[in-house]
């Protein structure tokens, strides 16, 4: 993965974004596999039976894991649209310092003085929240690595009962490979998901 460390905080929000989409991708596959292993299970009676629980949970773990990408692409738009006011204000902050330098009359320079006051001010404002959003995004990672972590044990378990399967055997396999392809897919951009959220952390002075 390309370094991003010297990259501004709208972009690295912007990358984020990008692996979020990939990562609901993945996720719409899983829950896609797990319903058909679901169809599966019924259909095979007691002889699938035990497969019937597992793919309930790894359902009900997709959908739960499509909500909260969700959450944490809104915080991750939110995030972006303070890092983009914050690098305007900047702009205008070196503009208006420009000013003050070719300024000859005092009482103009301390309107702009003040102006720069209250710029400084919100840009503190903007940095207070996007250190809120990280928070936010931490905790909503951490959910969703829980419930990863969680659906890669299933997976494991997913396989014992397929073995008893008998004629669904190799279907049940099937599906299980591709369950425990996807967990390791999503938990792969959930790893640099959480890159770039400890990049934005540094830049929002938040370690």
């Amino acid at each position: 993965m390309a370094n991003i460390k010297l990259q501004p905080p709208f972009v690295i929000s912007a990358l984020l974004a990008g692996r979020l989409y990939r990562m609901l991708e993945i996720t719409k596959v899983m829950y896609i596999s797990s319903s058909n292993a679901k169809c599966i299970s019924i259909r095979g009676g007691d002889k699938t039976a035990g497969f019937k629980p597992i793919t309930e949970f790894i359902s009900d773990m997709a959908r739960d894991t499509i909500s909260i990408s969700s959450k944490i692409n809104a915080v991750a738009l939110q995030f972006s649209i303070t890092a983009v006011s914050e690098k305007r204000i900047n702009i205008a902050l070196a503009n208006y310092n420009r000013v003050i330098e070719k300024l000859e009359s005092n009482s103009k320079a301390k309107d702009i003085s003040m102006l720069i006051d209250k710029l400084h001010l919100k840009i503190n404002e903007l940095k207070k929240d996007q250190v809120n959003y990280c928070k936010s995004l931490t905790i909503l990672f951490d959910d969703i690595s829980q419930g990863i972590r969680a659906a890669k044990v299933i997976v494991t378990n997913s396989r014992t009962e397929a073995s008893r399967a008998d004629e669904y055997q190799a279907n049940l396999f099937s599906i299980a490979n591709d369950l425990e392809g996807c967990s390791d897919d999503i938990s792969n951009e959930i790893k640099i998901c959480k890159t770039y959220l400890d990049d934005l952390k540094k830049m929002t002075g938040k370690q």
